[in-house]
């Protein structure tokens, strides 16, 4: 036998014997990142699709859902791109990204501007969410609406954001 075969044996054999401690098929179910979910994002399909548990306990159909839109109240927005729900639900808008306030790429003017649009905007207000995945802070990205106006799109259209076109893809309006 040649060392390469000998080597996938040797690697297979690991597999196996690693399979019956950790559950790694859920790790080799996917060849790209899983977020803190463990849900994993189809470009070709535009869908997340998530196995096992996951971290936030949230039902997995609430993330797979394009067009689900579902009630809530902002508390408040920590910044440009992050904010609460008077249920304690914390949100990342999803597709953009916002100057950030603190740290060492910090650019506190715009950044306070940002914040001080969307909390404008939406603190205090009932907005429409849709739901789309789970970050690796436990954070609910999601698109919001207000009145029927994407908030994400509304603060590209006013400068406070750009696009992150790293992560638009579930957003149709980014493309």
């Amino acid at each position: 036998m040649d060392k390469t075969k000998s080597q996938l044996f040797l690697f297979l054999g690991i597999g196996v014997l690693l399979n019956s401690t950790i559950n790694l098929s859920h790790v080799l179910a996917h060849f790209g990142r899983t977020n803190a979910s463990g849900c994993n994002y189809n470009k070709n399909y535009e869908y997340y699709h998530c196995d096992g548990d996951t971290v936030s306990k949230k039902p997995t159909d609430k993330l797979n859902s394009k067009y689900r839109y579902e009630k809530v109240v902002i508390d408040s927005c920590y910044d440009g791109d992050t904010c609460t729900t008077t249920s304690g639900e914390k949100i990342r808008l999803a597709c953009i990204d916002t100057p950030e306030i603190r740290g060492s790429k910090a650019d506190p003017i715009p950044a306070i501007e940002a914040r001080d649009f969307l909390n404008n905007l939406v603190a205090g207000n009932q907005v429409d969410i849709r739901r789309i995945t789970i970050d690796r802070f436990g954070r609910t990205v999601a698109e919001l609406q207000k009145e029927g106006v994407n908030v994400q799109e509304l603060m590209v259209a006013r400068n406070f954001a750009r696009i992150y076109k790293k992560y638009a893809a579930p957003c149709s309006w980014a493309k």
